[in-house]
């Protein structure tokens, strides 16, 4: 999986809401490898959110991991940890995304601020085993910066009911040492059968951007209608194949 794939994991679909607070939970899936029908098991991920503090304030912190087994291992190893820590009405604060894969060993991270009105994001990009900085680059919008964890949480809070079918937004992204337009489109819904054996309506959320003059589908995600907003599959499309993640507790 490369790293820009992996940006695309969480960048879900803002359509229109304020942020509300979510009670502090852990959800688990299973990684698979899907080429047409068949799939893969590839390892696991799990996606857990609290309140704790931060430089002396309450902040909201998401924490995603995904990790390969060992069959997989043998062909791909992945052990990423990202971290995101929001104001409770959900400003950013901190970011950062721990990279090991392969022979990859990143570490990636962005600290948020305000200046004059503008929302700025400090990113840095450096190797984890030497410490040399490979990009460092301060970016500024007039709109709320996410990341992909930020990104998350926004969009669980929200509720599509009386949207239409391809109504699309256009957001900024932290992506490593650059802020990256990711376009957001509602398919409508599904319902979706997890690993849990349970069975979810969910809206379907296709997100896409743009490379060498075309647009291209990075991520299909599928999250419940219904409060709390769960992420249930996680469908990230690598050519003709795709990495899945699908919702287990």
């Amino acid at each position: 999986m490369c790293s820009g794939l992996r940006s695309k994991i969480f960048s879900f679909l803002i359509l229109s809401a304020s942020v509300t607070s979510l009670d502090a939970q852990d959800i688990s899936y299973n990684l698979y490898f899907s080429v047409g029908f068949v799939n893969v098991n590839a390892g696991k991920a799990s996606l857990s959110e609290k309140v704790t503090a931060y430089d002396g304030q309450s902040a909201r912190m998401t924490r995603l991991t995904m990790s390969t087994g060992r069959g997989t291992d043998r062909i791909f190893s992945l052990r990423d940890t990202i971290e995101s820590y929001n104001t409770l009405t959900g400003q950013g604060i901190f970011y950062r995304k721990i990279v090991n894969e392969g022979a990859k060993h990143n570490i990636e991270t962005a600290s948020f601020s305000m200046q004059d009105g503008e929302y700025v994001a400090d990113l840095l990009t450096k190797d984890a085993l030497t410490g040399r900085i490979s990009g460092k680059r301060t970016e500024k919008r007039a709109t709320r910066i996410f990341d992909m964890l930020s990104m998350l949480s926004f969009a669980r809070s929200i509720d599509t009911a009386g949207k239409e079918t391809g109504y699309t937004r256009t957001l900024p992204m932290v992506n490593g040492d650059l802020v990256v337009d990711q376009y957001l489109i509602y398919e409508g819904d599904r319902t979706v059968k997890a690993d849990d054996r349970k069975k979810y309506d969910c809206m379907v959320i296709s997100v896409r951007d743009r490379k060498y003059g075309k647009e291209r589908e990075t991520l299909k995600a599928y999250v419940t209608k219904e409060s709390p907003h769960k992420p249930v599959q996680l469908d990230i499309i690598v050519g003709v194949a795709s990495i899945r993640a699908l919702l287990t507790d």
